[in-house]
Formats: C-alpha cells, structure tokens, sequence
C-alpha cells in the first residue's frame, strides 16, 4: 500500500514539474522571443507600447489568414495551428492532475492562462494582444480533453452495450 502512495507522489510530482517546465517554455516561445536587450528596449520604448496591436473582433485575425490572399499557406498554417497546439499540453496536464476530465475546469484554466498572456502581451508590447488567439489558445487545451471525454464515453457505452448483450446470452441458455 505505500508503494502505490509512493509511486502516486512520483507520478504527481512528475506531472507538477511537466507543467512547470510547458508553462517556462510557453512563456519563453511566447512572452520572451527576443533577447534581453530587445526586450528592455520595448518596455522602455513608450510609443512602442502605444503602437501595440490590439484585436478584438473576433475571428477577424483567423479570417485574414485563411482568406485574405496576403499571407502564404506556410505562414497561416504556423500561426493557428501553433496557437491551437501550443495549449494542448494544458487539455493533457490539467485532466491528469486533477484525475477527472473536468470539461470546464480545462476550459477555465485554458481561457485563464491564454488570457493572462494576451494581457501581459497588451500591457508590455511583447507582442500582440488578439482576442483570436484566445480562442485558438482554449481550442487547443480543450481539443485533448474533448478526445479524452469521448474515449471515455465510447468506453462506458461499450461497456454497457457487452453487459446488456451478456444478460441476454444468459436468459436464453436458461
């Protein structure tokens, strides 16, 4: 029995430290892309700040990528795809931590942390703030859990329909 607690505190402690380290690189790909130097600049550059750009229109970001003619396949691919992917690993962290497939509490910390960037992003000029990729940022931590959430319903019915089929089987051998 404290083999199983031990090995359960790895596993916890794994996963803690999994995340810390999504959440360093996240930060890092995200928030710190330049060098120190750069990013002193623009926090120091007040016009920098003023020039931010700011969307919030929704899908208006999404729809230039996939329509607008101005930006090469290759481009419009890395940058929704990377926003949807970039947060997949919360839709796998958060349901392991918690033990549960917890649909909005993935959702809440999805839309949580998606939100805190784009402001950080908004507040300090280190990049730009986009409503849609807040949309794109909880699409990607909701998409795994969703799979998940499906695989367990497609479990349960299965289940069900072997335990309906195995009560039949047996009335009829009576």
């Amino acid at each position: 029995m404290a083999r199983k607690k031990q090995r359960s505190r790895a596993v916890t402690v794994f996963l803690w430290l999994c995340l810390i380290v999504y959440l360093a690189l996240l930060l890092r790909v995200i928030l710190f892309k330049f060098d120190f130097n750069t990013i002193i600049d623009i926090l120091n550059d007040k016009d920098e700040l003023a020039l931010t750009r700011v969307n919030l229109v929704p899908f208006q970001t999404i729809r230039f990528y996939l329509f607008s003619g101005r930006v090469s396949d290759a481009v419009a691919f890395r940058n929704l795809a990377g926003n949807i992917l970039a947060f997949v690993p919360i839709g796998i962290l958060v349901p392991l931590l918690r033990r549960d497939l917890s649909l909005g509490f993935t959702f809440c910390v999805g839309f949580a942390l998606s939100a805190a960037i784009e402001l950080t992003q908004y507040f300090t000029g280190l990049g730009s703030c986009d409503i849609d990729d807040l949309i794109l940022n909880v699409l990607g931590a909701m998409s795994i859990t969703l799979v998940l959430a499906a695989i367990d319903l497609i479990s349960l019915i299965c289940k069900r329909i072997a335990r309906i089929l195995r009560k039949s089987q047996t009335k009829r051998h009576r």
